[in-house]
């Protein structure tokens, strides 16, 4: 049958193309795959291609077109351009990123399923390159003496990558720091939990390495430990889960500094730095101790070049949830706060911070929801901004759930949102009944520059920075759109919701337009206004088209069972891909 319709269509279409052939002769038609829906005639004695045609299928279970023989993904199949877009490496790594699957069955994946091999395979990935200045062309040559053996890294299990749980051995590679090194320092004045002395907390070092993914087809969790990407290009993060990063900071004496800061440590799930292209895509992360993930200094010196970069940069973050805590009971926060809450009932004075809340009148409850749960701190995206001018993050199809502050906070650059639910609505309510029971000065009453800051905060820019959203839906916010920065910043707002509590109006519109929307903006420091709004390119537009959902389809896109926001087991083999449809 397949066989029938070949020549059929063969004849006809041959006959309809003749006239377009530059010398008569008898045609002989190949059918050659194109793209993901359709393939083209090609006339082997003129090489003319002729109009594409649509493959054909025998029914919706066939998996071979009739005609040029493309296997469909039949997981994949029937899903629109737009989400086969944004299923792609996109955003500010568009067309950037390679395929992975090239690396399949060769020496070059590599399967890891203990804190060792993964070491171990990160240390086998690296480059040995060198670097030189090149005055004729004014731009770097970069001369490969050897290319990292690993470029393919499967973590097959949950990993607990805690400084305290990881061998001497794999220390030894310099990949592995002590991200709690102030311990010693800070020991006789500051609470440490039962999970810290256990596990300890973890920084690995991602460095000098192109062309590598690190994924889990069943979305394996690590736990304890951060990574450090430093002069990294093509470089993909995949499926994985990010946890237990925090503990409660609280002190058994008065005279302690910073406490309810959340400042001592840097602990964050990643720390970009000195990069080309950097992809994070289906992760889902837990509460952490400082930010989440942080990126900056897009601008890297000579020595310093990643291999394979071009000079530019570009984080992309899609398909993620960025999580507050847990209140499970079995988990560690829940289990962590009980303790402390024990303590507190057995008259003990190790957390002066948690007593002067609970015996101010204020809840084990309302403690455990408006502090211990909510993530504090976001995204920083930028030092400072004299660095970071032409720095580019995008953030697209991802939710955050009951977060604080910095979703994200730019200084400098462009960060870009698109198809994301910012949704902190449980976090707001919480953070309304300690303000209103005075939960700050019962803090500060102990000491002065201890905080309870209590924030309430989205999309900052300063420093000349803009941000850019697109089909966003922001609830649960105090402050949406605010700098605390020094600088000017600016945004813009296309097809965009907000409305600060479930029971207010939303607010639904673009800042630009013949009926431009105004949503509600504040500066403590600087301006944060649409009128600064500016794309940091050089022909000053905008950088990549955006495949935007509608505010209405969002919730159902991100929330879907096999490619939604998060961790999931049904892409498997599929995200060694880099690009979905045509």
């Amino acid at each position: 049958m397949k066989k029938l319709i070949a020549g059929a269509v063969a004849i006809l279409m041959c006959a309809a193309a003749f006239a377009g052939c530059k010398k008569p002769h008898e045609h002989s038609l190949n059918y050659v795959k194109t793209d993901w829906y359709r393939h083209e005639k090609i006339c082997t004695g003129c090489d003319e291609i002729h109009e594409p045609l649509d493959h054909v299928f025998d029914d919706e279970a066939d998996e071979t077109c009739d005609i040029c023989g493309f296997k469909r993904d039949m997981l994949m199949w029937g899903y629109s351009a737009d989400t086969l877009n944004n299923l792609s490496a996109d955003g500010y790594v568009k067309g950037e990123i390679g395929d992975f699957s090239q690396y399949a069955g060769t020496s070059a994946y590599r399967t890891v399923a203990t804190a060792d091999e993964l070491i171990t395979a990160i240390n086998d990935a690296k480059y040995d390159y060198t670097n030189e200045w090149d005055e004729a062309t004014q731009s770097v040559k970069q001369t490969l003496n050897s290319e990292g053996t690993v470029h393919v890294i499967e973590i097959t299990q949950d990993l607990n990558l805690g400084y305290n749980k990881i061998s001497a051995e794999a220390k030894a590679t310099g990949l592995v720091t002590d991200f709690a090194s102030k311990y010693n320092n800070l020991k006789d004045w500051l609470y440490f939990s039962d999970m810290f002395f256990e596990n300890g907390i973890s920084q690995i070092k991602v460095e000098r390495t192109s062309n590598l993914l690190i994924y889990s087809k069943n979305g394996a969790k690590i736990t304890h430990a951060g990574f450090k990407l430093s002069y990294d290009h093509n470089v993909v993060f995949r499926n994985l889960q990010f946890d237990e990063m925090w503990q409660w900071e609280d002190a058994p004496s008065k005279d302690s500094n910073k406490i309810g800061d959340y400042d001592v440590f840097g602990w964050a799930y990643f720390k970009i730095g000195f990069c080309g292209r950097i992809w994070i895509d289906h992760c889902t992360f837990g509460k952490s101790y400082d930010g989440q993930i942080d990126y900056s200094n897009p601008d890297y010196g000579v020595n310093d070049t990643p291999y394979g970069a071009d000079g530019t940069n570009g984080l992309h973050i899609s398909w993620c949830k960025f999580n507050a805590g847990s209140d499970d009971r079995d988990g560690y926060i829940y289990k962590m706060m009980e303790q402390i809450e024990e303590d507190y009932q057995n008259g003990e004075t190790n957390c002066l911070y948690y007593k002067a809340l609970r015996d101010g009148g204020i809840s084990f409850e309302d403690i455990l929801y408006g502090l211990a749960i909510p993530q504090k701190k976001g995204f920083l995206c930028g030092d400072n901004g004299n660095d970071n001018t032409y720095l580019q993050i995008s953030f697209a199809n991802c939710t955050f759930t009951n977060l604080e502050d910095r979703i994200p906070k730019l200084r400098g650059g462009n960060a870009v949102m698109y198809n994301c639910i910012v949704d902190n609505s449980q976090y707001f309510e919480y953070r309304s009944k300690l303000s209103s029971a005075g939960a700050k000065n019962k803090v500060t009453a102990i000491n002065s520059g201890w905080k309870c800051a209590l924030a309430s905060q989205a999309l900052l820019a300063g420093w000349g920075g803009s941000v850019y959203a697109e089909s966003c839906i922001y609830k649960g916010v105090n402050e949406p759109f605010k700098n605390n920065d020094g600088g000017d910043g600016g945004y813009r707002l296309v097809n965009c919701s907000y409305q600060s509590t479930a029971s207010s109006t939303p607010i639904v519109g673009s800042t630009t337009g013949n009926n431009p929307v105004n949503f509600p903006s504040s500066a403590s420091k600087g301006t944060m206004s649409t009128a600064n709004f500016s794309w940091h390119t050089e022909n000053g537009e905008a950088p990549f088209t955006i495949s935007a959902f509608t505010l209405d389809e969002l919730a159902d896109v991100l929330n879907n069972e096999t490619y939604g926001a998060g961790v999931t087991t049904q892409l498997q083999e599929r995200l060694l891909k880099s690009k979905y449809g045509a």
